[in-house]
């Protein structure tokens, strides 16, 4: 089992093993070296600032900082929450950012495990995501590959994801989803996380706003049939309430779909 671990909008990533403790700061000696440069003749980051370890279940954060509000830990599905000096996290799947720095100086880690996938899985009618087709010419959105060309990869506390949640979809609603809601997956946590509107997601898509908004009603049928699943997925309805829950569901997961 390992962690990888990417430094936002940066090409370095590395990739870390089980028995390895995992440190983040603006010292030397870090296994992530971030915020070594003042912002504005201040240091934002600590010379250690975070460890992440494996607890025998899923690998923890603690924060070794001593300076408080300077980390915030995210995982889709869940809100970004401030992790205090001293304190400890464990994201509930395998997907999760740190956000260190003050509001507005912030360094962005992004990490990915092989370790776990969380208690949900999604199943494709035919097991792929095939590319080509209308979307060739969008490109990669939020990380997920739209046009099939492949890419790189590079889960107070959250609350567990209690029961599995198993939704077939086919590719095209599995492009539909994404065309709506891919944001919500996406890491570090996008500035405001909103679905796409009918007129954005056809855009994508490359297929009219009607034929859109039939495809996203059929997805919310399917929806609508999972324990738990938000009442407000009827007919041709989007929300930010739908978006999160299919995020925690792990539904949104650009890891989970195989690749051509």
């Amino acid at each position: 089992m390992t962690i990888r671990v990417r430094i936002h909008d940066e090409a370095w990533t590395a990739r870390l093993e089980l028995d390895h403790t995992v440190r983040i700061g603006r010292g030397r000696s870090n296994d992530v070296r971030v915020g070594h440069q003042r912002v504005q003749g201040r240091w934002t980051v600590s010379k250690s600032h975070l460890e992440i370890a494996w607890d025998g279940t899923r690998w923890t954060t603690v924060n070794v900082s001593d300076k408080p509000g300077l980390l915030a830990v995210y995982e889709p599905g869940y809100e970004e929450v401030p992790l205090e000096p001293g304190r400890r996290w464990a994201p509930v799947r395998h997907r999760w950012s740190y956000a260190i720095g003050r509001p507005g100086q912030r360094f962005h880690i992004v990490c990915a495990t092989d370790d776990h996938r969380g208690p949900a899985a999604t199943v494709l009618a035919d097991d792929r995501l095939p590319g080509g087709g209308a979307l060739d010419s969008v490109g990669d959105v939020d990380g997920f590959d739209l046009d099939g060309d492949g890419f790189d990869l590079d889960d107070e506390p959250t609350a567990g994801f209690d029961t599995a949640v198993a939704l077939s979809f086919t590719p095209l609603e599995r492009r539909v989803l994404l065309a709506y809601y891919s944001r919500f997956a996406a890491l570090p946590r996008p500035p405001t996380l909103e679905p796409r509107s009918h007129d954005e997601a056809a855009h994508l898509l490359g297929r009219s706003r009607d034929s859109t908004r039939k495809a996203i009603e059929r997805v919310n049928e399917k929806i609508a049939s999972a324990y738990d699943a938000p009442a407000i997925a009827t007919g041709r309805n989007v929300s930010a309430e739908i978006g999160r829950w299919l995020a925690r569901s792990g539904t949104l997961d650009p890891d989970l779909v195989p690749a051509d």
